[in-house]
């Protein structure tokens, strides 16, 4: 059985461990004022707290504040809690629910985005599917080079060089990490778990197909609060097309967001949110691999990196998985051309 008292425990016990941080004792209280991000933060869940009346999202900002976030979150789930994320069977709940805590635990301390699903156990006035969200709007979203910057991976001084109009505005980054994040949680919840496999990449297959999603989403809801498409959705797309040039392929959802902007965008400005969930899903699993598929991807992707010489650092695993497949040239150039198109068009 794992309860608040293990969490708690779990928690502290990281922390000890943990050298890059530490707590300061002080008898003061300590207040922060809220900043219109905090503001924009609120009301956006306010929204989905309306839409979505049989979820608790809640959301852990980190930094400074992440042990009394973590204990916040133990709290939050009660007793026995489970995760709704991952298949998984009733003798591994203990084992995948601090695995979770765990991970919360990193995105809380280097304050990176996150989303991830419970049932809490004996919820005490609050609904038991609980929406975790690590999101920290001064890390992230601060200003145009701040939020470029968080979605483009590459270093400070490159992002300087882009052009004022082509970084992305803090304001439209924001609200469009809490999408994406949320439509995590959502398609956990309304769509369903990862998949058990004792395939050796597929965790990261599931991933690159729930990034999909999750950016269609985004943008879908950007396009409707918007009422337009704007320069914001292109320079996530081109953001997006650089994945490759900071080894991260499964972030390249160029796809998903072409297929988005086929739509008109008064059509999507028509849709509910709940209707652009639905949207995102179907964008998903039109442009769905299969696993196999999925293994070739992933070669061609290794050798377009070593061409644009990126040091990919890949595991065993992947190396593994992907040893006897051949890559296909077609797509290597392919995948070599958007990249640097994109990284040209951003100025470097």
């Amino acid at each position: 059985m794992i309860n608040l008292t293990r969490i708690v425990y779990l928690v502290l016990t990281l922390i000890i461990s943990t050298t890059s941080y530490c707590i300061e004792d002080g008898d003061s209280e300590i207040f922060v004022e809220k900043t219109h991000l905090d503001e924009l933060l609120d009301r956006s869940l306010d929204k989905y707290r309306k839409t979505y009346p049989d979820i608790t999202f809640l959301i852990l900002k980190g930094g400074d504040q992440f042990v009394g976030d973590m204990v916040t979150l133990g709290i939050a789930l009660g007793f026995e809690p489970k995760s709704l994320d991952y298949e998984h069977p009733p003798e591994l709940r203990e084992d995948l629910m601090l695995a979770s805590a765990n991970r919360i635990l990193t995105m809380l301390q280097y304050t990176m985005p996150s989303a991830a699903l419970f049932k809490a156990g004996e919820p005490l006035g609050w609904q038991e599917n609980v929406c975790v969200l690590t999101i920290n709007p001064q890390v992230v979203a601060k200003d145009s080079i701040v939020a470029t910057e968080s979605l483009l991976g590459l270093s400070h001084e490159f992002v300087r060089r882009i052009p004022g109009d082509m970084r992305i505005s803090s304001n439209d980054y924001l609200n469009y990490v809490i999408d994406h994040e949320v439509y995590h949680c959502l398609q956990s919840l309304y769509i369903g778990p990862q998949p058990m496999s004792m395939k050796e990449l597929w965790g990261d297959y599931w991933h690159h197909h729930n990034e999909l999603g999750a950016d269609s989403y985004a943008l879908g809801m950007h396009i409707k609060r918007m009422g337009k498409v704007t320069p914001f959705i292109m320079n996530v797309h081109r953001i997006r097309g650089t994945a490759l040039s900071t080894a991260d392929p499964n972030h390249l959802t160029c796809k998903a967001v072409e297929k988005l902007l086929e739509i008109p965008a008064r059509e999507i400005t028509d849709l509910s949110e709940k209707e652009i969930f639905n949207l995102a899903v179907d964008i998903k699993n039109k442009l769905t691999m299969s696993y196999e598929e999925y293994l070739q991807f992933m070669a061609s992707v290794v050798e377009a990196m070593k061409v644009l010489g990126v040091n990919a650092e890949l595991s065993e695993e992947v190396l593994g998985a992907i040893g006897d497949i051949e890559a296909d040239p077609g797509r290597i150039q392919a995948l070599i051309d958007r990249t640097r198109q994109c990284l040209t068009e951003l100025g470097g």
